[in-house]
């Protein structure tokens, strides 16, 4: 096996990667080397401008420890030296002899102090990706979002709502997305079209009384409405399908969105909801007792 040299030449990491893109798409297929938590970090670093940025902006935008996204690279690094077999990185200087991210991703430093590396994914990676449409970005609105408040933030900045558009449901049953690692454990991904999805068949009014006041969205004849999810994402762990689907997304006006987060009588909208959707969910393989989703609301509210 080749040993590759990784050394630091004036603030960047040079090593000899030849992998080329036919290789890459190879290994992105591969279960084996591209696990669920390697493609969640490194979608982190996909979806950022020029696919670059440094562990500590990753870890502050996700609110994890900078060096959590840092160890999952550098395994995913080390997976493909093995699949590939025909060479193995050595760091010399001031690299730790066994840097594996190397492979994966380019490095220079930047400056500032502390002193930190901008990571950028290698092109001949990125372009495997795009080839495969492999993180499906064909649409922005089809990125990811892993809190609630990202979720509804991305909605507020895009602004972009098909007036013409009308949603149906499908009434089928998806599967769950994997879920990436946070500060208190893990998140499932939110889609954003989805839920623009499900603001669209509400006809962007409050399902729990359509005559709530709203207001009209800037540079748009449409009423804001917040998407909320029946049955809370963060118990994504106890349902074999998604969570994420418009069957368990309503619309709702602000006040009754933080009514049901944070008020009293949020029991009542949800023997609402309830009634109205718990056939829909089914449909969609969403099965749950009402007093389960009302123990769902009281946990959350702990």
């Amino acid at each position: 096996m080749i040993e590759k040299i990784c050394e630091v030449i004036d603030g960047e990491y040079v090593c000899d990667i030849d992998i080329s893109v036919e290789e890459w798409k190879i290994l992105l297929r591969d279960k084996k080397v591209f696990d669920d938590k390697s493609i969640a970090a490194l979608k982190k670093w996909f979806i950022e401008p020029d696919h670059s940025c440094t562990c500590f902006d990753i870890g502050k935008k996700y609110d994890l420890h900078s060096m959590s996204a840092n160890g999952v690279i550098n395994g995913l690094g080390g997976r493909v030296q093995k699949q590939l077999g025909r060479f193995e990185v050595k760091g010399v200087g001031k690299i730790a002899s066994g840097t594996k991210f190397i492979t994966v991703m380019k490095s220079r430093e930047i400056k500032g102090s502390p002193k930190r590396n901008l990571w950028t994914i290698r092109e001949e990676l990125v372009q495997a990706i795009k080839e495969l449409d492999f993180f499906s970005t064909n649409e922005s609105s089809s990125i990811d979002f892993y809190s609630d408040n990202d979720l509804i933030t991305a909605l507020e900045e895009s602004n972009h709502f098909d007036v013409t558009q009308t949603f149906e449901y499908s009434e089928k049953a998806k599967p769950k997305k994997a879920a990436i690692e946070v500060k208190n454990g893990l998140s499932y991904p939110r889609s954003k079209s989805v839920s623009k999805n499900a603001l669209n068949k509400a006809d962007y009014k409050c399902e729990i009384n359509c005559d709530h006041p709203t207001f009209r969205r800037r540079n748009s004849p449409l009423n804001y409405t917040e998407p909320h999810h029946i049955v809370p994402m963060s118990k994504q762990d106890y349902f074999e399908n998604s969570l994420d689907v418009e069957e368990n997304i309503i619309s709702l006006c602000c006040n009754c969105h933080k009514q049901i987060h944070l008020g009293k009588g949020f029991e009542d909208m949800l023997r609402k909801i309830y009634a109205e959707r718990k056939d829909v969910l089914k449909k969609a393989g969403i099965e749950i007792l009402l007093e389960d989703l009302i123990l769902f609301y009281k946990m959350e509210g702990n």
